[in-house]
């Protein structure tokens, strides 16, 4: 027994995933993951306007399952500096998820060229990620309870994201127990 046919959107990610793993950016085409997908040009684009959305798309597919998987890791931590900790070590061995960290790897110049459409998109998607825990935050006591918890799991997010990216003096971002304190000295006094 079979579900059916996979959705458009569905084949059209798949096809743009397999062509960015073998081909690149740089040679991954719209006819090419329309031909792929077995959409029409109009249909690929009715979906994705332009490459960079297309490729933006692929890469937010393929890192919302990382960070997925990543979940149980942030969740088996106790306390939110803890969580947040394992997050930035998560990011810091694949800050931009496993394909899109590959493609950055082998061709700079078009991964600069799309990454702005994949950051624009990729940031209020993983704000889910952050709403639940601090969902949790403030069942604990952890956290203001009147926390507006979508403002504030954009700022976690875009706390991990400074943290795995930009080195500083201040904390040791390779060091769990470094960027523990550093969280727990000024990041949850925020949010308290």
């Amino acid at each position: 027994m079979t579900d059916g046919p996979r959705p458009a959107r569905e084949r059209i990610l798949d096809a743009a995933e397999a062509s960015l793993r073998a081909h690149g950016i740089r040679m991954t085409t719209m006819t090419g993951v329309a031909r792929a997908a077995g959409v029409g040009r109009s249909g690929l684009y009715w979906h994705y306007p332009d490459k960079a959305a297309l490729v933006s798309a692929a890469l937010i597919r393929r890192d919302a399952e990382f960070w997925t998987r990543a979940d149980d890791r942030v969740r088996g931590r106790r306390g939110l500096a803890a969580k947040v900790a394992e997050a930035v070590a998560i990011a810091r061995t694949s800050p931009w998820g496993p394909l899109a960290t590959e493609l950055r790897d082998r061709e700079p110049d078009q991964f600069a060229q799309v990454v702005g459409a994949y950051v624009h998109d990729v940031i209020p998607g993983t704000v889910g990620f952050w709403h639940a825990h601090l969902a949790d935050a403030v069942r604990a006591g952890e956290v203001r309870a009147d926390l507006e918890l979508r403002s504030a799991a954009e700022f976690v997010l875009r706390q991990v994201i400074s943290l795995a990216a930009i080195p500083g003096d201040a904390v040791d971002i390779d060091d769990p127990a470094s960027v523990r304190r550093y969280l727990e000295t000024y990041l949850i006094p925020a949010l308290s």
